[in-house]
């Protein structure tokens, strides 16, 4: 679930530390019980929320339920702002959408046939968890390594494409596929019941460590 809303407006109903000044940047993390939410600065005056959990949508009792009471109702219990924000944003604006990826394959087109001419990019080649942040970026890299592979290719000639695009996705599949298992691994991570643990320990060790350096 994801929300924005200004910061002016996020300043009135938020009333804790370190949020109360306009000058003052936004960037807090809670988690725990496999969820996470997020409140960040995203310019030009805005704040974005994000809420992420492992829901199953289509077997879940509220499935026909407004979106922002989906929302409400996954983080029930959860601290006061988390409500506060989800409520204070137009419910008709809190977008709810779902995260797919899948396991890396070793082709994407055709090997043989009046199809081997054929492949994919982007997303539909290598679907990416969010974790890395790099859906866009795979998919402009796809885009140049497959311009640059039919380069100088005679587009009529079926055979000559068809190996062209087999070193594309070669060259491409060898780059994505460990991304592919790293965003996996790490989405499950970010969703693991003892999430808010493991960030304990790192954010103690980073700042032991900070403060070794600043002395």
């Amino acid at each position: 679930w994801r929300g924005v809303m200004d910061r002016s407006h996020f300043n009135k109903i938020v009333k804790i530390e370190p949020f109360k000044s306009m000058d003052d940047g936004v960037n807090l993390s809670i988690v725990g019980d496999a969820k996470n939410f997020c409140v960040m600065d995203c310019g030009e005056g805005k704040i974005a929320w994000t809420g992420t959990a492992i829901y199953n949508s289509e077997n879940s009792v509220d499935k026909h339920a407004p979106t922002n009471i989906k929302a409400l109702n996954v983080f029930k219990n959860w601290p006061p702002i988390v409500k506060t924000l989800i409520e204070a944003t137009d419910a008709s604006a809190i977008v709810e959408s779902g995260v797919y990826d899948r396991e890396p394959v070793s082709s994407w087109g055709a090997l043989e046939g009046k199809f081997k001419r054929t492949t994919l990019l982007g997303d539909a080649a290598h679907p990416i968890r969010p974790s890395l942040g790099l859906g866009s970026t795979l998919a402009f890299q796809d885009s140049k390594c497959f311009a640059n592979n039919l380069s100088g290719v005679d587009l009529g000639n079926t055979e000559k494409v068809a190996t062209a695009l087999k070193l594309y996705e070669k060259e491409r599949i060898d780059v994505t596929t460990p991304l592919q298992k790293k965003a996996g691994k790490e989405g499950e991570e970010s969703h693991a019941e003892n999430r808010a643990d493991t960030m304990k320990v790192f954010l103690e060790a980073s700042l032991a460590n900070k403060k070794k350096t600043t002395h």
